[in-house]
């Protein structure tokens, strides 16, 4: 049907419906934004942001710089894996491992350093470990993303030194909708949702199989020396995928609150493009539990908790179907927050948290021992508003941890700084506080500065790694003795919420003590039975470093008419990171982007441009090497066809629209595995 043939054509079909009423003690559903229809209306930044504190803010009265995709804007925009969905919002990049796997980087920082979280709790997986680990939580039943750009230690902990991402899902129900919904979808990928409730309670069934063959991508896959002579043009051997997920969940109400709960499966099998024909099978069960206390009670106006368990495996298989290597976590994690009543103008919340990580290993390529992680915090965030022109916001974090060593392979070559025995423990406190202030000049701007200290405890890969690690084809060796990554960042906001242009400009500074990264040894650190002799050995070491940067996002409102809306939008986002030390490039920084997007709507109709341009990479270190800048041409079209009972919308995407080759300088497969190729994604979503 269509001549692009690289996405797989799909019909998906989303069963949803209007929520009757909202019991007394439910929480209300978050406010959608305002169409636009004159000058003077609100525009974007009011959007809700429940991650960023105990109450709904809005990014126009936060300190720190947000981004919120819900609605329209998340729809066009999801994909199959998190950082993909989230690779061109300003300020995030993606750490992509071909199509099966890649998480979100903010402002060049990755991995260990942004929480990722379903719902306020922690995925309980183990994709901070290793780029080729998929996260375990599906973008396709998101309602809405939440980015805190920067630190974000003070309410989710000492990994959040880089910022949070927040997936928030309907898994567990937040209001009681009367009806019933139903929808089916059919060729290669299927998503439904299904939820209903009656007298206090509430139920929500979601439902999703997506299956792809190996991307189609311009020209050959691999570009590094040792390329086989021969390639397939025009095909990424390796990267096909088969996903299957779903999730029943339920809340009462009450007068006062509710309480719910849920439980979630993911299993996904995906290719591994490192020319090595080696694949990832990988699986999760979860289990969620929530509660809210919305009537004031003693010294606290509300209260809220959190609890998630989750039973984490995955296996990464070579050729002939051999499973080399077996992860697995047992994790949980818990949080409860008590809203304080008013005291005179400071408002704010209280918290604990606590989490728990049996990670084991098990194989060829057991990079990283046995570890036990337990962990413990308490809390504050707190503000004051100073009239309605200033508001300070600030507060503080104290986060114990306590890593455990399981048995340790004694046959491992020693290597100096790596001291691990059997039975090990490292403890570590991690202190963290920031204070901002929100200043309101003039009707619809805002200004919002931000000074934070954080500490990030080292990770049981960073302490006490000692073997083979076939995802970034490096043989990885921790130091025992590293101690708490201290920074100290700042950053600088300015934002319109209303008129011709509207959008938010944001610049940034962080400087780290002992930032922990991957420096490469000599090739005689690690005997050659121990690597193959094809494995580079790094180790983990910790240097003085430099982050900064900018991130702007413009809307030039060109028409906006009661049935009629033009918009013209902007975005550019730079980040530049260094060792302080001898001003040496950190590792797979991405590189400086820009773009533009015209749209148009009228009620039926929503149509987009879109171009977006990364330039060329040319701060590298030794073992890299330099990016060509790319630019993508993408389009969107839906037309909607409303009726009383059932509203249908069409819709068809088209990416990278000119074939362009691009290979992302964040991405450990950039020689192996470019980005797709031209494609069109087609389908319908329902609406009950």
């Amino acid at each position: 049907m269509f001549p692009f043939r690289n996405f797989p054509i799909f019909v998906l079909c989303i069963a949803s419906f209007a929520h009757a009423q909202t019991p007394p003690g439910a929480s209300a559903p978050a406010p959608a934004s305002p169409p636009a229809h004159a000058p003077d209306e609100i525009h974007r930044l009011d959007k809700v942001v429940v991650s960023a504190g105990p109450d709904q803010k809005t990014a126009f009265d936060l300190a720190q710089g947000t981004s919120v995709l819900t609605g329209e804007e998340l729809h066009r925009l999801a994909q199959a894996t998190l950082g993909e969905t989230l690779n061109g919002t300003a300020g995030v990049a993606s750490s992509y491992y071909g199509p099966g796997a890649s998480r979100p980087i903010i402002r060049g920082l990755g991995g260990d350093r942004i929480r990722v979280l379903d719902s306020g709790i922690g995925a309980l997986d183990a994709s901070n470990v290793s780029p080729d680990h998929q996260t375990a939580i599906e973008p396709l039943f998101a309602s809405r993303i939440e980015v805190l750009r920067g630190p974000s230690t003070l309410l989710y902990g000492s990994s959040a030194v880089g910022g949070v991402v927040n997936v928030i899902n309907n898994s567990i129900p937040d209001t009681t909708p009367e009806g019933k919904a139903h929808g089916a979808a059919r060729e290669r990928a299927a998503v439904l949702s299904v939820g209903g409730g009656a007298n206090g309670f509430a139920a929500q069934v979601n439902a999703l199989k997506q299956k792809a063959s190996d991307l189609r991508i311009p020209g050959v896959a691999r570009i590094d020396e040792d390329a086989p002579a021969s390639q397939p043009a025009g095909r990424l051997p390796g990267s096909a995928s088969d996903t299957s997920s779903g999730s029943i969940g339920g809340t009462m109400f009450w007068g006062g609150g509710r309480a719910g709960g849920a439980v979630t499966h993911y299993e996904t099998e995906y290719g591994v493009p490192n020319g090595e024909d080696t694949s990832i099978k990988m699986r999760q069960t979860r289990f969620d539990l929530e509660g809210n206390i919305t009537q004031p009670f003693g010294a606290f106006r509300s209260a809220k908790g959190r609890l998630g368990a989750g039973d984490y495996t995955h296996s990464e298989i070579g050729g002939g179907a051999i499973v080399n290597t077996t992860f697995k976590n047992k994790a949980w994690e818990g949080r409860f927050e008590l809203a304080h009543l008013p005291l005179g103008a400071v408002t704010g919340t209280v918290g604990v948290q606590g989490a728990r990580s049996d990670f084991s290993a098990v194989g060829e390529e057991v990079v990283t021992p046995p570890s036990l992680t337990e962990s413990g915090a308490v809390f504050a965030v707190e503000e004051v508003k100073l009239g309605a022109i200033v508001s300070l916001q600030f507060g503080g974090r104290y986060e114990g941890q306590k890593i455990r060593l399981g048995e340790v392979d004694p046959a491992l070559p020693a290597v100096p700084g790596y001291a691990a025995r059997t039975g090990q423990k490292r403890k570590f406190g991690a202190p963290s506080g920031s204070l901002g202030l929100v200043l309101r000049p003039a009707k619809d701007w805002s200004i919002g500065a931000n000074l934070a200290y954080t500490e990030r405890v080292p990770t049981a890969q960073e302490l006490f790694s000692n073997g083979p690690h076939g995802g970034t084809g490096t043989y990885e060796v921790g130091t025992a003795a590293l101690d708490n990554e201290k920074s100290t960042g700042f950053d600088l906001s300015v934002r319109r919420r209303a008129g011709f242009v509207t959008g938010a400009v944001s610049a940034f500074v962080n400087r780290f003590r002992g930032y922990i990264f991957e420096d490469e040894l000599p090739a005689t650190a690690i005997p050659e039975e121990n690597t193959g002799g094809e494995l580079t050995p790094f180790q983990f070491v910790a240097r003085n470093a430099k982050f900064h940067g900018y991130e702007a996002e413009l809307s030039f409102h060109l028409v906006d008419e009661t049935t009629r809306h033009v918009h013209l939008d902007l975005m550019s986002d730079y980040v530049r990171a260094e060792q302080t030390t001898d001003h040496q490039p950190l590792p797979r920084i991405p590189p400086r982007r820009h773009g533009v997007r015209l749209s148009y709507e009228d009620g039926r109709w929503t149509a987009e441009i879109e171009a977006r341009h990364a330039a060329r990479q040319n701060r590298f270190t030794a073992d890299e090497t330099t990016t060509s800048a790319y630019t993508l041409l993408n389009l969107n079209v839906t037309y909607l066809i409303p009726s009383e009972r059932v509203s249908y919308e069409l819709f068809v995407r088209g990416k990278n629209l000119t074939n362009e080759e691009v290979r992302e300088h964040t991405s450990f497969l950039k020689e192996f595995a470019p980005q797709p190729g031209r494609g069109v994604l087609g389908g319908v979503r329902m609406t009950f």
